[in-house]
């Protein structure tokens, strides 16, 4: 996805979710960076020795993961 986009998909994401149920997956920090403003929408996903777990961020957090802090990154 291009980086010039990745702003206004964030916005038509949020817009369709207001009229139907959306999972999206990604890669893209910059696309949950771009969602930031709406943490509650963000589960991140990690696995570990005992499978995969899925937690919703307090915005202080999610900034911190956005920053490659808490793991699930892909450094």
């Amino acid at each position: 996805m291009h980086p010039d986009v990745i702003s206004s998909i964030a916005e038509l994401l949020v817009e369709t979710s207001q009229r139907t149920q959306l999972v999206v997956t990604t890669h893209s920090d910059m696309l949950v960076s771009a969602l930031s403003h709406v943490p509650e929408a963000i589960i991140v996903c990690e696995r570990g020795t005992d499978g995969s777990s899925h937690e919703r961020l307090e915005p202080e957090k999610l900034k911190l993961w956005l920053k490659g802090e808490l793991g699930g990154t892909r450094w």
